[in-house]
């Protein structure tokens, strides 16, 4: 018996196994209160910050692209991921900066 396709939206261990993703709740737990959203079509790039009130605590982070559409050129081609901004300035207590 063959495994299930590969949900895009997982990221998988070595074994092939799917590792569970961070969950609205998760996030919030680490007092995060956004989420990192960026535009995957092509020539796109647009990116954007998703604030975390209003959603399901249930509901995985990478599945939050299947409600979203990028407000630049309209693609639902959406990836989700920690907001590495937040994080930092909630670690340094400085906003982020790149060189």
């Amino acid at each position: 018996m063959s495994k299930p396709p590969r949900n895009p939206r997982r990221a998988y261990n070595e074994d092939g196994n799917e590792i569970p993703p961070a969950t609205v709740a998760s996030t919030r737990a680490q007092s995060m209160t956004t989420v990192a959203a960026f535009c995957q079509a092509n020539g796109c790039d647009h990116d954007a910050t998703v604030p975390l009130h209003g959603w399901p605590d249930q509901t995985p982070i990478p599945d939050m692209a299947l409600r979203l559409r990028c407000s630049k050129c309209g693609s639902r081609q959406i990836k989700m991921m920690i907001n590495v901004e937040e994080l930092y300035r909630m670690t340094h207590g400085t906003r982020f900066t790149s060189k």
